[in-house]
């Protein structure tokens, strides 16, 4: 975990001061900055998500497991800032991948359309899709503080798909344990379980989907239009910068699928 944020902290924010300290001259180049620089920060603070987790793993220590104290963890405002940090960056870093996604995908496949991101609608769409994360991320702490039993955190604070709660619990006499000591026990059993945190699936396994599909959809046609190009150009001996471009888009779109995974499972 420290390695995992320091180096989040210290990649984005070099990528924050080269960003700043250069000045993009053409359209394409402003927005492409503007997209960067916001992916940047969101990630930076997935890095402060870490490192806030791994100090207070220093400063709770063994103590969480042997004084018990997962309850108290949850329920501290440290773990619901940590938990909001976390939503808000993986929201805000699958929304700004589909937009430049789309971005490029116009720019290629329809080079000519009058349907393009201009510098005040890209910074617009910027600042929506951080609202939109804001309020994603402020919904789940909402939830977990009305109905912290339904919707109680896991020990990372955020509420992920696979936690689910026992239901129909009952007692039954534990005949064996009984017969083998000789004294009267009883067991809990639960009936069936069902999902504590509808909400999360509704992102991570909805809206991060959807966003994945975009992307690789996106891609595909890049791809699909580059080659009908070079066909349309006579360039026939294109195999090896094909190929080349196919990966690159692979490692693209499955850099986007392993992000989207560390965000809501990592996070």
């Amino acid at each position: 975990m420290w390695i995992l944020g320091i180096s989040a902290l210290l990649g984005n924010t070099f990528v924050l001061v080269f960003r700043l300290r250069s000045t993009p001259t053409t359209r394409v180049a402003k927005i492409q900055a503007m997209i960067i620089t916001n992916l940047a920060v969101s990630d930076l603070l997935m890095g402060i998500y870490m490192v806030l987790h791994a100090v207070m793993d220093i400063l709770i220590g063994e103590s969480y497991f042997w004084e018990g104290r997962a309850e108290e963890w949850r329920a501290s405002t440290t773990c619901q800032i940590a938990g909001f940090i976390s939503v808000l960056s993986s929201e805000t870093f699958v929304f700004l991948l589909v937009l430049l996604s789309l971005d490029r995908f116009i720019c290629v496949v329809f080079p000519f359309s009058n349907w393009r991101l201009g510098v005040v609608s890209t910074r617009v769409t910027i600042g929506v899709i951080w609202l939109a994360s804001v309020l994603l991320s402020v919904g789940g702490v909402l939830l977990n503080n009305l109905n912290p039993d339904a919707y109680g955190l896991s020990d990372v604070c955020v509420g992920l798909p696979f936690i689910r709660k026992s239901t129909d619990i009952r007692e039954e006499d534990d005949t064996w344990t009984s017969n083998q000591y000789g004294i009267p026990y009883s067991t809990t059993i639960a009936g069936s379980t069902v999902s504590t945190w509808k909400y999360s699936i509704v992102l991570f396994l909805g809206i991060n989907l959807c966003g994945f599909v975009v992307i690789f959809l996106s891609y595909i046609a890049i791809f699909i239009k580059a080659r009908f190009v070079r066909a349309e150009l006579g360039q026939t001996s294109q195999s090896a910068k094909e190929i080349k471009m196919a990966l690159r888009m692979l490692l693209i779109v499955g850099s986007f699928s392993v992000g989207c995974q560390s965000s809501s499972l990592v996070s």
